[in-house]
This record gives C-alpha cells, structure tokens and sequence, in this order.
C-alpha cells in the first residue's frame, strides 16, 4: 500500500467542535507531575494526533483521558466527565485505548481476543441470540477492516507478527463500538510498509464510522497526513495547535518535530 497522499476528509466542524474537551489537565506518577495544564479540544469525526519530542508527555495525556493515570483538572467526551472514572467505566462511555506495547492475550486465540472488546462493551459473557448475533457481525465487520485477521482467527496472538499484533489491538479496541479510539504509538517496531497499511486503516474507520481518533505517533508526518488536527506538546505543556495541514507545510515545526533529529524547546 503506498503512502497516503491525499488530504483527509474534513470533519464536519459544526456538529459537535467540542466533543472531546480538555481544560486544566494535571497529571502524572507520584510526585512527578508530568502534565502541566492542558487545554485542547477535539470535535466529533476528526482525527487528531498528538505530536511532540520523547518525554513531552503524549503517552500520559492518553493514559489521562482512557482513566488509566488520575488526572486533576477536566475531560469530558460529549458533556460527560471522565475524570475520576476507572478504564472500565470510561470503555463503556465509549472510550477505547490501545496502548503503546499493544497488550494483547497471547494465549488466547485472535477470534478470543476480539470477543474480549465485546465483553467490555457489554459486560457479559453470557449472550442471548440477538447479542450473539451483534458480536457475529462485529467480528465480519473487524475482519473486513483486517482480512489477515480472519486468516489467523484460530492462532494465538502471540504467534503472529508484530504488525498482526497490532492490528489485533486496534480490531478488539473497534469491537467496543467506540465513539473515541486512542491510539498510543501504533507504528512502534513496524516495518514502513504495515505502519502505512494500519494508517490507511485508521483513516478508513474514521471515514467510515465517524469514530473520532486521538493518535500519538513519533512518525510525525504519516500521522499528519492522516489527521484533520494536531497539538504539539513540548515539557507538558501544550505549545502548538493548528490544522494538520498547516502544521505539516509549517517549515519551522518541521524542522524541530518532524525530521529525524528532534530538538525540543525551539518553539517552547
């Protein structure tokens, strides 16, 4: 599959700008505090990516947002608060995270590991016929997105390729039905051709489904082409927000956070 070269389709701005909406955000790891008052705003349908050097605080931001850290300040999906809630609780609000590492059950069987998103969504293991016929669909709905998954949907995860991996992650993240999928360094160990493959994918769930993507990514640029918005974050702090589109034509940005040798504190 060859790099996506085309501008993504706009999300509509009016129909909810504020879908995902940050003010305030503190957070971090005991005494280490980490994120140093976020503010940033993410509108229903769009994708947005998260961009910044090594240490910038991306990771914790999602970590934030999914409940997995505790955060002070606000975060609400659509007028509700996540804060405070538990990664349960905010998966069943529509929040799906796939962590960077991937974090799949290796013993389990793929098809197994999807039908793990299920349960999250419904909290039942047991299903009647209808249900059972819901998490049917699912299922042909993650293996059209990912035909390789169907091939091997009675491997276990920890048999498959490190790209196979991933895409198992996102799979059984999509299996929530979520309306806010993170995505923590999706490309982390993959080769450029099944990074650009995942992206594509991205991009066609997020045009698709209208789910709204929050990634982060230090291939800065792939996650730009794929992304309406972004916002750059330099020692916690938030320093740049913009349209992806200016952000990636912006030679300066390019120059600190998008080649290969990131030096921050440039546009700090």
């Amino acid at each position: 599959m060859s790099e996506p070269t085309t501008a993504p389709t706009e999300a509509g701005a009016s129909a909810e700008p504020d879908f995902l909406k940050v003010s305030g955000l503190h957070a971090g790891y005991g005494q280490a505090r980490v994120l140093q008052g976020l503010d940033f705003t993410v509108a229903r349908g769009e994708v947005c990516a998260i961009l910044g050097p090594n240490g910038a605080g991306k990771t914790t931001t999602m970590r934030a947002l999914s409940g997995m850290v505790r955060g002070q300040g606000s975060v609400t999906l659509s007028g509700t608060e996540l804060l405070g809630r538990s990664p349960e609780q905010a998966a069943r609000l529509g929040v799906a995270h796939v962590p960077e590492g991937r974090g799949t059950f290796n013993d389990l069987t793929v098809e197994e590991n999807l039908r793990v998103g299920a349960h999250v969504r419904t909290g039942r293991w047991r299903r009647g016929r209808a249900e059972r016929a819901v998490v049917a669909a699912d299922l042909e709905r993650i293996y059209d997105y990912f035909p390789k998954l169907r091939d091997r949907s009675r491997q276990t995860a920890g048999s498959l390729s490190g790209g196979e991996q991933q895409m198992l992650a996102i799979g059984r993240a999509l299996m929530l039905r979520p309306s806010l999928l993170l995505l923590d360094e999706p490309s982390l160990g993959l080769a450029p051709l099944v990074t650009r493959e995942l992206f594509e994918i991205v991009r066609a769930v997020n045009e698709e489904e209208r789910t709204t993507v929050v990634v982060v990514e230090q291939n800065a640029q792939l996650a730009l082409d794929v992304a309406h918005r972004a916002h750059v974050l330099e020692a916690g702090r938030l320093v740049l927000s913009g349209p992806a589109a200016e952000i990636r034509e912006d030679g300066q940005v390019a120059e600190v956070y998008l080649g290969v040798s990131v030096r921050a504190g440039k546009n700090g």
